[in-house]
């Protein structure tokens, strides 16, 4: 892995775990095991490199498990979303999830930033939202309500189960989510 790389590694896990304002370029660079100064080479500011942790964050989400391979459409959409709550357990719930830690830090902070988790949002929503149709179409999912607005909520919903689930150290917000979202949403 090279300096840049790891510099990114580094500055997500912190980002992630600590939040935006709490996390400076001296601690990325210590933890990066890397002088200040290659901080600057490789990023022009701290707000920069939050741009690319986003899109960084965005691949390891594996949105592309909602796309057309890989089992029914419901299957897949239940097969991405575990992903993402088993991603949170390996951290015991503390990290909760970058998008919505960001949603909430960033627009005081950055506009750019707030952007571009706004972009990650919405293209998670629309790749959702066609999986959603998929199932629909296929008779897996009988709720006829719109498939934008049903993604929507699940994101939100999602969102919100894994910031509780941040605060109560617990699973149990997520396995009411699963069971709320699979039984009455998408059912």
């Amino acid at each position: 892995m090279n300096t840049r790389e790891r510099i990114l590694k580094e500055a997500l896990e912190l980002f992630h775990a600590n939040g935006y304002n709490a996390t400076g370029v001296l601690d990325i660079t210590r933890a990066a095991g890397v002088p200040k100064g290659s901080f600057y080479h490789f990023f022009s500011s701290k707000e920069d490199l939050a741009l690319e942790a986003v899109e960084t964050y965005k691949k390891i989400t594996r949105v592309e498990l909602l796309d057309g391979a890989g089992g029914s459409a419901l299957q897949r959409i239940r097969q991405h979303l575990l992903h993402l709550a088993n991603m949170a357990e390996v951290a015991d719930f503390s990290h909760g999830c970058l998008l919505g830690n960001f949603s909430t830090e960033m627009p005081s902070q950055s506009a750019r930033v707030s952007a571009a988790v706004e972009n990650a949002l919405q293209s998670w929503t629309e790749h959702l939202a066609q999986a959603i149709s998929e199932a629909q179409d296929a008779g897996e999912i009988r709720n006829a309500g719109d498939a934008a607005r049903l993604a929507s909520f699940v994101i939100s919903g999602f969102e919100g189960s894994l910031s509780r689930a941040k605060v109560s150290g617990s699973r149990e917000p997520l396995n009411v989510f699963f069971e709320t979202v699979f039984r009455d949403i998408l059912n």
